[in-house]
């Protein structure tokens, strides 16, 4: 589990996270109307502030010409989980402004969890980290993000 405070103070208590029901609605959003994640098949199973859990079952559009999962798709799924962990604590939009994904092992079918933790939050800035896993629990993918905050406040889902 992750150390949620930063310098003393708790990130899950910082004011702009969204409550159940705005959760609710983020991970419907992104299921249903996020064109993208939609289009590599991207669901949300779970999100909380400052956490969130993304699935794939991978498919044959998934793998690349040695018949496993492709990279960009590890990377798309980190991408996504780490950016619902952020938004669902800070409450405002956030971009990607930094990524590192590290490779550790292929799948070529099943399920593949993509589980993300919010580490650091400045006001403008967060880190986020996230694990992939496969369907037996072994770490294939890994990564980290930083993410620009902006401070507007009203729709965080843009």
């Amino acid at each position: 589990m992750m150390d949620r405070t930063n310098t003393g103070r708790n990130l899950v208590d910082d004011e702009g996270a969204l409550n159940g029901e705005q959760l609710d609605r983020l991970a419907r959003y992104f299921n249903e109307e996020v064109t993208f994640s939609r289009h590599i098949g991207a669901k949300v199973s779970e999100v909380e502030a400052g956490r969130a859990d993304v699935y794939i079952d991978v498919e044959e559009v998934h793998l690349n010409g040695t018949g496993t999962l492709h990279g960009g798709v590890y990377a798309s799924l980190i991408d996504n989980a780490m950016g619902l962990s952020v938004l669902a604590l800070v409450g405002v939009r956030s971009a990607t402004i930094q990524m590192d994904v590290h490779f550790l092992g292929s799948v070529s079918e099943g399920r593949i969890i993509c589980r993300s933790e919010v580490v650091h939050r400045t006001r403008r800035t967060a880190t986020a980290e996230a694990k992939v896993h496969d369907e037996t629990g072994t770490l294939v993918a890994m990564g980290t993000g930083t993410f620009r905050v902006f401070e507007k406040k009203g729709n965080a889902i843009v």
